[in-house]
């Protein structure tokens, strides 16, 4: 595809004036704003439709589920012949042209302070899935109580392990699970899959597809389980939510607060907002275990079937895994090791 970048385009509506191009196969396009450090440009395609366009090279593009939006479309292109491709959103409904507007001056605007073009990919995405949380219906945006422990899970990952193991900035970019991953974890080539669960419940833990525990390209896969489970009104030690989440994000804001937009992405991709009240679902946590998913793991991979099989789910039994126990030090050194 053909694209043809343009000068600064000052408009208050940057599409005014902007023509579509010839073809389909051409992208008529001007930049955002010449002092803007990374390749953002306002564009029609040949349909007359809006775009936001962040070109980039590929090793930066964003990686995870592209979220979706009513009547706004999110893509990524091809690689073209220079080895760069696009990260766009497309208005296909323009009934939503205001706040398709307004999306885009604010991925503009957080993007800018992004210290490198793959930060500023992140970010474009981040704010994406901000908005699509934002926009989606219902009276009752909240995470379900089952929601709520398995995010409250990762987080525990995150500040108790990788948080001291990489430092913020590293260690909320392996956080992957909100974002479409199969493992919540990929540190290098160390993945963790974290699970929260009721301490009086079955001695089961849900996995959600054959590709969850599946540790082809792994060095090491672990998973963590963490016992959950409601407050009593009178508990001491209880905690919401929110709570897990502001400590964490305290935690960043005091040594790297550049990494809180990407740490907030990711909390709003996993369905959390700031402004939703947790007040009412006090939580008080167990026993944790580490189980290592190696040789003779009990688990379905997609090695295990033919192909055409697709979204397996199942329930894996702890008792039979407590033979691939390991303690918290083996983790925290397959952790130490990814880099050296």
């Amino acid at each position: 595809m053909t694209r043809k970048w343009g000068a600064t385009m000052s408009a208050e509506d940057p599409w005014t004036g902007l023509e579509p191009p010839a073809s389909a196969d051409i992208i008529n396009a001007k930049r955002v704003d010449g002092k803007h450090p990374w390749n953002f440009f306002w564009a029609r395609s040949v349909d007359r439709k809006c775009l936001l366009i962040l070109q980039c090279a590929t090793v930066s593009a964003p990686k995870g589920k592209l979220p979706k939006l009513k009547g706004i479309e999110v893509a990524l292109s091809e690689p073209d012949s220079g080895g760069n491709i696009m990260v766009s959103l497309k208005l296909t409904d323009n009934q939503h042209r205001d706040i398709f507007h307004r999306l885009c001056l604010d991925i503009v605007q957080a993007t800018s302070a992004a210290k490198s073009e793959h930060e500023a990919g992140e970010t474009f995405l981040a704010r994406t899935w901000r908005w699509h949380h934002l926009l989606r219906g219902g009276s009752d945006r909240r995470l379900s109580a089952e929601e709520q422990k398995g995010l409250i899970g990762e987080l525990f990952v995150l500040e108790r392990y990788l948080i001291p193991a990489f430092g913020p900035a590293d260690a909320t970019a392996a956080w992957v699970g909100p974002t479409g991953s199969p493992k919540d974890f990929e540190c290098g080539r160390i993945a963790i899959e974290a699970k929260a669960r009721r301490g009086a419940a079955r001695p089961y833990v849900a996995i959600s597809s054959e590709f969850q525990l599946d540790a082809d390209g792994c060095d090491a896969l672990f998973i963590f389980v963490v016992e959950l489970d409601t407050a009593p009104e009178d508990a001491a030690t209880a905690f919401t939510l929110t709570d897990v989440a502001r400590r964490i994000a305290d935690r960043i804001a005091a040594g790297s607060p550049s990494v809180i937009e990407r740490f907030e992405g990711q909390l709003i991709a996993a369905g959390f907002l700031w402004d939703d009240d947790y007040s009412s679902f006090r939580w008080i946590s167990g026993p944790h275990r580490f189980l290592h998913v190696g040789a003779g793991f009990p688990c379905i991979t997609p090695a295990a079937f033919a192909s055409g099989v697709e979204r397996v789910r199942y329930d894996l039994s702890l008792v039979e895994c407590e033979q691939f126990r390991v303690d918290d030090d083996i983790v925290r050194g397959k952790l130490k090791g990814v880099g050296q």
